[in-house]
C-alpha cells in the first residue's frame, strides 16, 4: 500500500464553486495548494443543483427584508457576476438575450427601484406591450411593473471546468473520491485516503473547509466541535424550454425561470425549508408549491413534461429563529481551520477574495517588500507577544 507525506501552504476541503474558486485564486498567487473532494466528481451538491442563475443583485436587493443587508448581498452578487462573466464569458448561455424582472405588488415598485439604485443594479423599465413581444406565453397581467435586467443564465459546469483547469495549471493537486481518516488540530495535518491502495498525509499551514453541510460532520467527528450550520431545502423544476428569455418575479412565493439550451430551470422565491438533516429528497408539498407558481407564470406550460429536483443549502448562524442568511460566512473554530460558506453562488468570488487576502496576510512572503503598515503591524504583534 503506497504511503507518503505531502506539504502544502493551504489544503481546501470541498470541490464545489467555493472550493474551486479558492483553489484557483490561492494557487494564482503562488501558494502550494491541494483540493480534496470526497465524491468521484466535483460540484455534486448545490453548485450544480440550482437554476444556473448568474445573479446581478436584482433579486436579492429586494428579497431580503433588512435593507442594509439586502444592498450588501446585492453588491457582492454584482461583484461576483462581473468576475465570473469576465473569467468565463463562453459560459454565458443567454448572452444575446435579456432577462426580465416582474414586480407583482404596485405599492412595492418605488421601494424596489430605490433599492436597486442604492445597490447599483442595472435595470430599464419597459411597458407591458413591449414586454409581450419578448415574453410570449408568460402571464404579465399579474405584474404591476416590468424591468429589463442584466441577470443571465450560465453553464455552471463550464465555469467549474475552466476553474479546475486554471488551478491545475498553477500546480494545485487534486484528490477526488478521497476520504479523510484523520485531522490533527495541533499541526494541521490530515491523513487522507485516496482510492483503496494509497494513504497520504497532507501537512498544511491552513485548511479551508468549503464543503457546505459536510463541515458540521467533519468538525464534530474530528474535533468534537458543533459548528452552527443549518440545512435548508429548496426545489427546482426542469422542463423543456418555456420562454426565449429568463423571467422572474421579485415577490415571495413566485416563480423564477432561467433558460439553458432546450430547457428551462425554475425555482420558487423564498422556498427554504429548515430541515434537521441534509439530503436531496423531494418534499411533495413544497414541490407542489413550485408547480403552482410556474403554472401561474406560464399558463400554457405543458405540465406533463418535467422533473422535480431538490437541493439542500446551508447557512451559519447562532440564532435558530432567524431567517435563512444569504451573507457570506467565515468561521474559524480552531486556529488554521477555516470554515467558509458563500451565501449564494454569485457571492463565492467575493468570499474567495476575502479568504485569499486573509491567508496571504498570515503567510510569510520574503520576496515582496513590506508596506509601512505591515511593518507597524508586525511591531505591534511583537509588543503584544512580549507583554503576554
Amino acid at each position: 500500500m503506497a504511503t507518503g507525506v505531502r506539504r502544502y501552504e493551504v489544503v481546501i476541503v470541498g470541490g464545489g464553486i467555493t472550493g474551486l474558486l479558492c483553489a484557483h485564486k490561492l494557487s494564482s498567487i503562488g501558494l502550494r495548494t491541494a483540493l480534496i473532494e470526497r465524491e468521484p466528481q466535483l460540484a455534486t451538491g448545490p453548485s450544480t443543483r440550482n437554476e444556473g442563475w448568474l445573479h446581478r443583485g436584482t433579486y436579492h436587493a429586494v428579497s431580503i427584508k433588512d435593507r442594509t443587508i439586502a444592498v450588501q448581498v446585492a453588491r457582492r452578487c454584482i461583484y461576483g457576476h462581473e468576475q465570473i462573466r469576465h473569467f468565463a464569458p463562453e459560459a454565458i448561455e443567454t448572452i444575446d438575450s435579456s432577462a426580465f424582472a416582474l414586480v407583482r405588488e404596485a405599492d412595492r415598485v418605488d421601494e424596489v427601484v430605490s433599492r436597486w439604485d442604492e445597490a447599483g443594479v442595472a435595470f430599464k423599465p419597459i411597458g407591458a406591450l413591449q414586454a409581450r413581444q419578448f415574453l410570449d406565453g408568460i402571464d404579465l397581467d399579474r405584474a404591476a411593473a416590468i424591468f429589463e435586467v442584466a441577470d443571465v443564465s450560465i453553464n455552471t459546469r463550464l465555469v467549474y471546468r475552466k476553474l479546475l483547469a486554471a488551478a491545475q495549471r498553477a500546480g494545485v493537486d487534486l484528490f477526488v473520491g478521497a476520504s479523510i481518516t484523520h485531522i490533527d488540530a495541533d499541526d494541521v495535518a490530515m491523513r487522507l485516503t485516496v482510492e483503496s491502495d494509497k494513504h497520504l498525509t497532507l501537512v498544511s499551514e491552513k485548511i479551508v473547509y468549503a464543503v457546505g453541510f459536510g463541515a458540521s460532520e467533519l468538525f464534530e467527528r474530528f474535533f468534537g466541535i458543533k459548528v452552527p450550520i443549518r440545512f435548508w431545502k429548496s426545489h427546482l423544476i426542469v422542463t423543456p424550454r418555456i420562454s426565449p428569455h429568463g423571467v422572474f418575479f421579485v415577490d415571495p412565493h413566485e416563480a423564477a425561470m432561467m433558460q439553458h439550451g432546450g430547457y428551462s430551470i425554475v425555482g420558487l422565491n423564498e422556498d427554504a425549508l429548515l430541515c434537521p438533516t441534509a439530503d436531496y429528497n423531494v418534499v411533495p408539498d413544497r414541490a407542489d408549491n413550485l408547480y403552482r407558481a410556474l403554472s401561474r407564470l406560464a399558463p400554457n406550460w405543458h405540465a406533463n413534461r418535467y422533473i422535480n429536483v431538490a437541493c439542500t443549502k446551508v447557512d451559519l448562524t447562532l440564532d435558530n429563529r432567524a431567517a435563512r442568511s444569504l451573507a457570506i460566512a467565515i468561521h474559524e473554530p480552531l486556529p488554521g481551520h477555516i470554515c467558509v460558506l458563500p451565501g449564494k453562488m454569485t457571492e463565492a468570488p467575493y468570499l474567495a477574495d476575502v479568504i485569499t487576502r486573509q491567508i496571504y496576510e498570515r503567510s510569510h512572503e520574503p520576496l515582496i517588500s513590506q508596506r509601512p503598515c505591515d511593518v507597524f503591524s508586525s511591531r505591534l504583534e511583537g509588543i503584544v507577544e512580549h507583554a503576554v
